[in-house]
């Protein structure tokens, strides 16, 4: 019996991608041919998206349901060029890949203290961190970063774009962040 896709699951459009992602995507010298690591990949919207370009993209997600519907989008694309592989991750713990294993990774939508200092030893020197918050929205504000935070973990980047939104209803200095930052040197 074939695999059902989940309703929200489909083969991603440029459209479909966050357009910060998709601005720092152009602003990248090459964007295919490198290895990506995309956590949380959930659905695969960026990883199958990148994948597609000719990447070699791994969807590293806590949601096995999720990381099946991205394998399940990908196996009905097919396409000549790219390749995908999940992995079924908790982003809080140490993540199992080699140090400079990847050219990019994506951390989108997704707040932790721990996750950039998680993933920055997995760029190799000269790679690229797309990094996006969620929005203030609902509750979720909590858990955003105070501002000036997120670039500080960063230790070895040059951050070359740094946008911090102050949140209204949060007390303090609470921020949506987004960041494209290039790795310097080893961690």
């Amino acid at each position: 019996m074939p695999e059902q896709l989940d309703r929200r699951a489909r083969f991603p459009t440029e459209l479909d991608l966050s357009p910060y992602v998709r601005s720092c995507l152009r602003c990248l010298p090459k964007a295919c041919g490198l290895d990506v690591l995309d956590v949380p990949s959930g659905f695969g919207r960026h990883s199958l998206f990148l994948a597609a370009q000719g990447n070699r993209v791994v969807a590293a997600d806590i949601d096995q349901h999720r990381l099946d519907q991205s394998m399940a989008s990908w196996r009905t694309l097919m396409p000549r060029q790219g390749n995908l592989q999940s992995v079924l991750v908790d982003a809080e713990q140490s993540l199992p890949f080699s140090r400079e294993a990847f050219d990019l990774v994506l951390v989108v939508h997704y707040v932790s203290d721990k996750i950039i200092e998680g993933v920055c030893p997995l760029i190799r020197t000269g790679g690229f961190l797309i990094y996006e918050t969620f929005g203030a929205h609902g509750l979720n504000w909590e858990n955003l970063p105070i501002a000036g935070q997120t670039a500080k973990r960063a230790s070895g980047f040059e951050v070359l774009d740094l946008r911090e939104k102050p949140v209204r209803t949060a007390a303090g200095e609470i921020v949506t962040v987004k960041m494209l930052a290039r790795k310097l040197r080893a961690a």
